[in-house]
This record gives C-alpha cells, sequence and structure tokens, in this order.
C-alpha cells in the first residue's frame, strides 16, 4: 500500500502538492497535483527544498517587526491530519556467539497517516501532551542484508492514545491488545506530539533564538537515560502566514540499556493563521552500541511530516474522547507475542522479543538499562487430550538442560487456571559461569493435549525483582484455535 490509495479514504482527503509556508509554487512542474504513489518522497523533498530557499532568501514583511506567539494548547477540539514519511539507512552490528560483531546494511521506510485530536493534559512538561489517533495507515519495509519484511498495524489496532514521557511517546490501544512490533512501528523518532516542545514559551521575532525545555531532545531522540543533552532554535523566516524555525541539538546516553550518541537537525513551519506546527523536515544520526536486547547502529534517519487541520473527525467523536482515562490500565499497556505455533501470551513492556525463530522465542527483561532476566519460551511435544507430561519427567528433562549447573531443584508445583490449563512450576538454583543462578521452569498443558514451556534464568540475586512477572506472563497464555501467521525471523 502506497499513500495514494489514501485517496479514496473516507476520512483522509487527497494529498495534493500545493503552495508550502505561503510560498506559491516556483515552477510549472511543482504546480502538478500528482498522486502519492511513486513521487511522494519527491513531494516531501520539494517541502525541504523550500523551506531552505525561504530561509536562505531571507524572506521579510511588516509582521517580522512585531512579535509573534508560537503555540498549540491541549484546550484545541481540532482533529488534524497527520502524514508521516521516515526513512532509514545505515548499518546495525550484531554480536556473534564468539564476541565478534558483523555488519548489516539496513534500509527502513516507514509511512504513518492518521487523523489526530488532543486530550487533556496529563502533568507537566512531556506528560502534558497527549492525543488519540486514527490510524489508516502505518507500515514500514525493512530491509536487512539482503532480507525484507515487512511490519503493518494490525486492523484492530487503528484506534490507538498518544502519551508524551521523557523518553518519547507511549502508545497503546484504546480497545485491542498490542504487539511489540506494533508499538515498535508507531514510536518513531520527532513524533509530531513532541514537536509542540520545541515552541518557544513567550513572543518571538525574526531571529530570535531560545533553548527548550531539557525533556524535549530526550523525548524526540526517544533516549531512557540522558546523560549530556542539548538543543537550540531559532526564527530563520517570518512573514504574515508562517514562521520557519530551524533546530539542532545533541543528545547522548542510553536506550535499553545501549550507549548512544544522537545528533538532530531540522525545520519545521508555524501557520500563524491556523495556529499550528504545519510541516518539518527533520534528520536524526545516531551510534548506538550492542546492547542487551538491541543490535549496534550507524543510522541517519530523515523525517518528514505534513500536518494540517482536517473538517472530518471520523471515528474520533467528542464521546471516544471522553472515555479516555488520564492513565491506561496494566492490561491496556501489556504487549501480547503471537507465536507462528498457535499460542500467544501477554508480558509488560520492559520486557523485549530479543529472538525469535521456528519454534523458539527469547525475551529479555531490561530494567533502569540493566538486564534483568531472560526468558526463553519453547513449543514441546503435545500428549494425549486430557493428559500431561508427568512432573518426574518435566524434573529430569530439566536436570538434564541445566547439567552440572544444577544445585538443586527447590520447589515443585502444579496448579490449574480458569481455562482449564495445567500450570508445572519448577524453581531450581545453580550458577552459571560462577555467578550463582535462579531459573524458573513452567510447563503448561491445554485441555487437548498442546503444551507450551517457558524457562526464565535470573541471578539469585536479582529474583526478587522480578516480583512475580514470569508466573503473570505465563498465566497468560492462550492456545489459539488456529495456527497464527508465521512472524519475520
Amino acid at each position: 500500500m502506497v499513500l495514494s490509495n489514501l485517496a479514496g479514504s473516507e476520512y483522509l482527503p487527497t494529498w495534493r502538492v500545493r503552495e508550502f509556508v505561503g510560498i506559491r509554487p516556483m515552477n510549472a512542474n511543482f504546480a502538478a497535483e500528482p498522486r502519492m504513489g511513486d513521487t511522494e518522497m519527491l513531494y516531501f523533498r520539494r517541502c525541504f527544498l523550500l523551506l531552505s530557499c525561504l530561509t536562505a532568501l531571507g524572506f521579510e514583511s511588516s509582521a517580522t517587526a512585531a512579535g509573534v506567539t508560537l503555540t498549540e494548547s491541549a484546550d484545541d477540539t481540532r482533529t488534524f491530519a497527520v502524514r508521516t514519511r521516515l526513512k532509514v539507512e545505515g548499518t546495525i552490528q550484531t554480536a556473534g556467539a564468539d564476541g565478534k560483531t558483523s555488519s548489516l546494511k539496513t534500509v527502513v521506510d516507514g509511512k504513518l497517516s492518521f487523523l489526530e485530536r488532543r486530550l487533556p493534559a496529563g502533568g507537566r512538561d512531556a506528560d502534558a501532551l497527549r492525543s488519540i489517533r486514527y490510524y489508516e495507515l502505518a507500515e514500514a519495509d525493512i530491509t536487512v542484508a539482503d532480507r525484507k519484511t515487512v511490519n503493518r498495524l494490525d486492523g484492530s489496532q487503528k484506534v490507538i492514545v498518544a502519551e508524551g514521557r521523557r523518553d518519547g511517546v507511549r502508545v497503546y490501544s484504546h480497545d485491542a491488545s498490542m504487539t511489540p512490533d506494533g508499538v515498535e512501528l508507531l514510536r518513531t523518532p520527532g513524533d509530531n506530539l513532541i514537536l509542540i516542545g520545541l515552541l518557544p514559551a513567550g513572543e518571538v521575532q525574526a531571529g530570535s533564538t531560545w533553548k527548550p525545555d531539557d525533556w524535549v531532545l530526550p523525548a524526540l531522540a526517544t533516549v531512557e537515560a540522558v546523560e549530556k543533552s542539548e538543543v537550540s532554535c531559532k526564527v530563520d523566516k517570518l512573514d504574515e502566514r508562517y514562521a520557519v524555525i530551524s533546530f539542532e541539538g545533541k543528545v547522548s546516553g542510553a536506550i535499553q540499556g545501549a550507549l548512544t550518541k544522537i545528533g538532530i537537525k531540522g525545520q519545521l513551519a508555524y501557520d500563524l493563521q491556523k495556529k499550528n506546527i504545519r510541516q518539518v523536515v527533520m534528520t536524526q544520526t545516531e551510534e548506538r552500541s550492542v546492547g542487551a536486547v538491541s543490535p549496534g547502529m550507524q543510522v541517519t534517519a530523515t523525517l518528514y511530516i505534513d500536518r494540517s487541520p482536517s473538517g472530518i473527525s471520523g471515528p474520533l467523536t467528542d464521546n471516544v474522547l471522553n472515555a479516555v482515562a488520564i492513565s491506561p490500565t496494566q492490561q491496556q499497556l501489556a504487549l501480547w507475542f503471537n507465536a507462528p505455533w498457535g499460542v500467544r501470551f501477554a508480558f509488560d513492556r520492559n520486557w523485549s522479543v530479543f529472538h525469535q525463530k521456528d519454534e523458539v522465542a527469547v525475551l529479555r527483561l531490561v530494567e533502569a538499562g540493566s538486564l534483568l532476566a531472560q526468558c526463553n519460551v519453547s513449543k514441546v511435544p503435545s500428549v494425549v487430550a486430557g493428559q500431561q507430561t508427568t512432573s518426574d519427567q518435566f524434573q529430569a528433562d530439566i536436570r538434564t538442560s541445566l547439567g552440572a549447573g544444577l544445585q538443586e531443584i527447590v520447589k515443585a508445583e502444579q496448579t490449574k487456571t480458569e481455562d482449564g490449563l495445567i500450570l508445572q512450576r519448577v524453581v531450581a538454583t545453580g550458577t552459571s559461569r560462577d555467578i550463582p543462578m535462579h531459573w524458573l521452569y513452567y510447563l503448561c498443558t491445554a485441555p487437548d493435549g498442546r503444551q507450551l514451556a517457558f524457562a526464565f534464568s535470573v541471578e539469585s540475586r536479582l529474583v526478587e525483582k522480578l516480583a512475580g512477572r514470569d508466573r503473570e506472563m505465563v498465566e497468560s497464555v492462550i492456545f489459539t484455535n488456529q495456527r497464527a501467521a508465521a512472524l519475520p525471523q
């Protein structure tokens, strides 16, 4: 699907190339109104060129003599049509078993198109930025080396709540469960909600400069732990219709425990008549080390945003807005992993899917930048309906798996869920590379004989921090009636 397919959408009008930031097209070619298929990147490049020309030529008018206020209020009840294009190019580095890293060429082409309305502020600073969105299009074409995959938002997740945080925008579905892939797809750098934080606090004139609050750049770049951050803004151009603002900054810190250095540079056009950010061009460069749950990377991301008031609210009615609570529930924030062998289970957002292949998935839990635990999930042979693998056999398999590292099996128990799943739980202790360890094993058996195994590994000194999240994940298991679609590997 490409953006040209939105031309017939019930909610989103045809996207046309017209004047940009108050200046009409410079030649006949710009006056054309191409379909947003193969030419959509040309459109965005023209936006960038027009921004550059406006700044370089230094257009001025009587409006520059007086101060203006550039704000967007959370009380604004308008619906905005937002279209975003994200292009990422560079390399990612993965660590092998021998400790050596491999560098793989990576290209990402992401497209987002949605309607958006502001929600009441949930706090101060980044927490004050909240909205509800209806996604008509959300997809990313991802190429790593010669392997291509496509990440698309599930059709049941079109209505999404977006909330500002110091580490970026937190998204969750208003009425459906989300997957890790869905969250990753929607959490782009330079989210248009966070870009509001770049606007000045008071009146400005042409040439005015300012430094946004310290939370803005880390939120734009989705950095979790900040070591150093600096960003500055300047009004490059101001006339009766538009203010063109340039911004540039650097931030260093960590993302999911991996050290990162990020630089951003861009321009945005603010519509003085309609009082909103109209269009944005931003480039982000990143150097990230290999982390516990993410690869290292050296990439450049280019972001283009087109944003304008829409005369149609679509599904984003006042009733829908009023139904959104200030704080999401734990169930709304939970992520669901849909295994290709016909099972699904939930976990909190500190877990990340580290690896998935065939009939095994590996998840890792990172908190405060440190690896806390790992969970291996695997399909195991089925038994006859109504029966189960015996406790003795389950413990024998654990002893074989742990080998010389096992010291003691300290607990073995069995429970049954309301859905009829039989859960066997075994707690073992021992050492791995001279580090005291706890292993928490679970065997889930469905009434029809299908089985699933979980193996949680955690250092003994950290086992209390797991805080029952192992049991919560296992008790959420649902064996589906049909085999799920295969996941990218």
